[in-house]
């Protein structure tokens, strides 16, 4: 038993990990821990530009391009509100720490708290990661991944996704990426 323990932990961290290894949509200013305040500012909520795919998903059709607040706070849906009138400021307090806040014209709606680093010329948000250990009945994963870079007078947000779930014979994956372009405003 405790080997079969110690062989879904190991498959399920290897299989797990969003690693984003996709070209962004557009060629990135190379910013170091130095550079960290360049992406502070307010940008659109709603993407310009992006492109994506979904290797597996339970829905059909093109790729839906996600939001920025969506890609941030990892909502699988997003807000049912205007989004021409939504927008999202980015506060670095630090170089491994922002706060993301999601305004209504000008008020705030959300706010959340970001903890990551810089690394290759963008601020990788820390990954998410959460595991369902309940074999046979219920098992499963969850995990993304989102990197920020700026690029001339917009930001481009990079986010891999990958998840997994069985429940008795029934189950549900989807694992896909996409690159998306948030002008400043």
């Amino acid at each position: 038993m405790k080997r079969i323990i110690v062989l879904l932990i190991l498959a399920t961290l290897i299989i797990g990990c969003a690693t984003i290894k996709h070209d962004s949509i557009q060629t990135v200013d190379k910013l170091n821990e130095s550079d960290f305040r360049q992406l502070n500012g307010r940008y659109s909520n709603k993407a310009d530009d992006g492109k994506g795919k979904e290797f597996w998903t339970q829905f059909t059709g093109d790729y839906q391009l996600k939001t920025l607040w969506e890609n941030v706070n990892q909502d699988q849906f997003g807000l049912g509100y205007d989004l021409d009138n939504q927008s999202v400021s980015i506060e670095f307090l630090t170089s491994k720490k922002a706060i993301f806040k999601l305004y209504q014209g000008d008020s705030i709606i959300s706010e959340k708290n970001v903890k990551g680093k810089f690394k290759d010329g963008y601020f990788y948000k820390r990954p998410f990661f959460v595991t369902i250990p309940l074999v046979p009945v219920l098992f499963g994963y969850n995990t993304n991944r989102l990197r920020i870079g700026k690029a001339d007078n917009a930001i481009v947000a990079d986010y891999k996704w990958n998840i997994w779930m069985s429940f008795l014979v029934a189950g549900k994956a989807e694992k896909g990426y996409s690159s998306l372009i948030f002008s400043k405003r």
